[in-house]
């Protein structure tokens, strides 16, 4: 309970509005250029070929992962469809004087970028140069140096968007604007926008931190359950689950994993052995006709989701996450006929499933971000945190009559 209270309490803390008058916030018109030169960066480039762009968000706009305000479309709905990789981003600044001056960059950016200002690299999100290396853009607040009042600045920005990511026809750079401040005000910002992030997958760090507790305690306690093999499956099932929720959280935070990285990891290793887990699990929850076959079936789907995701090939990944509905499916019928605590069986089921088809459930149309506080949490979050109670009741409760038999000790004897 004090968990819980604790996760509702930085989600308010996240969701509140970012403080009133932070400074001069650097949206509308800006020159875009797509490809790459770090020419571009200097003061003196010749720019008026380039794109005239309207970096304008809509009133009430919101990120649709965390929830940031100021959300506005990417390079790719600002005629260039097809653009992924390098885009330039330059304006001019007109600047108020002194020597307490700060620029809150865009906390939402596809996927990378580096900030120059009047030439100068003054920092960024990612690896840019060379062979790039991005990951989820999160606050970052820069001193500027000292300027003279009406001095005019040249703001450039070098942004990167991952090749072969799954996007939309408005990705592609910019997302939100930087913000030019007074050193108090941008504080005050940069803060309100790290209040958010953390807020943004807080439960991408508890939820894990539970899995891990409760993987343990099945694997302890296994050889006196009821269930040993359905207590140690489902302990492995928690461990893989746990990596891939967690690696939100370690992606959003901090620079220990890249977005390529990471998105091999969850889709090559973690994320094809978690669903073989879940399948073994439950498959394990009962006895009799059936149970060898979707285990045998389990199996097999698990090198088709690992190829499909490594080549990449939709087809293949399509077909291992058919297997493995199919097999859930089966089991889920099996456990309805002839299981034991069938409710609650069946229930912890749907649930882990859940989140274990999140992308499947999206194209269904049914919404995977809801946003209480307005700090996005994904239905995978919801579903776990309702999954968890109900799978410690699974793992440690005695086995009994199936719902709805009579005990031997009920029966009429003749």
């Amino acid at each position: 309970m004090a968990l819980l209270i604790g996760v509702i309490a930085i989600l308010a803390i996240g969701g509140q509005p970012d403080p009133s008058g932070p400074g001069q916030m650097l949206d509308g018109p800006w020159r875009f250029h797509a490809g790459d030169d770090p020419r571009w960066a200097a003061p003196g480039t010749d720019d008026r070929e380039w794109d005239r762009i309207r970096l304008v968000s809509r009133p009430d706009s919101r990120d649709g992962d965390v929830g940031f305000p100021g959300y506005f479309d990417g390079w790719r709905a600002h005629g260039h469809p097809g653009l992924a990789s390098y885009g330039w981003y330059r304006r001019t600044v007109v600047l108020p004087g002194g020597s307490d001056l700060v620029l809150v960059a865009p906390p939402v950016v596809d996927d990378g970028y580096e900030l120059f200002w009047d030439g100068r690299r003054m920092g960024g999100i990612g690896r840019l140069s060379g062979t790039p290396s991005v990951n989820a853009t999160r606050p970052l607040m820069i001193e500027l140096p000292p300027s003279n009042e009406g001095h005019v600045a040249v703001l450039a920005i070098r942004a990167f968007m991952q090749p072969g990511a799954d996007r939309d026809a408005q990705s592609g750079g910019l997302r939100t604007a930087p913000v030019l401040a007074s050193r108090a005000d941008g504080t005050a910002l940069y803060r309100a926008q790290w209040h958010r992030t953390i807020a943004g997958y807080v439960v991408d760090a508890v939820e894990p931190a539970a899995m891990f507790m409760l993987a343990a305690i099945a694997l302890v306690a296994a050889p006196t359950l009821a269930r040993p093999g359905f207590a140690r499956w489902i302990a492995l099932a928690l461990v893989a689950s746990a990596l891939l929720r967690l690696g939100n959280a370690i992606g959003a935070w901090t620079d220990l994993i890249s977005a390529p990285a990471l998105a091999f990891v969850r889709g090559v290793i973690v994320g094809p052995l978690a669903k073989l887990c879940w399948v073994i699990g439950w498959n394990l929850w009962t006895d009799g006709k059936g149970r060898r076959l979707v285990a045998f079936a389990a199996v097999a789907a698990w090198p088709i989701l690992t190829i499909g995701a490594l080549v990449p090939n939709t087809i293949l990944a399509g077909t291992g996450r058919a297997i493995v509905a199919l097999c859930l499916l089966a089991t889920a019928v099996r456990i309805a006929i002839h299981g034991e605590q069938r409710l609650l069986a069946l229930a912890a089921l749907l649930l882990t499933a859940t989140g274990q088809f999140a992308a499947d459930l999206s194209a269904l149309g049914v919404p995977g971000i809801w946003f209480p506080f307005d700090i996005g949490v994904s239905r995978s979050q919801y579903a776990y945190a309702f999954a968890l109670p109900l799978l410690a009741l699974a793992i440690l409760v005695p086995r009994g009559p199936r719902d709805g038999a009579l005990h031997p000790t009920d029966q009429v004897v003749r």
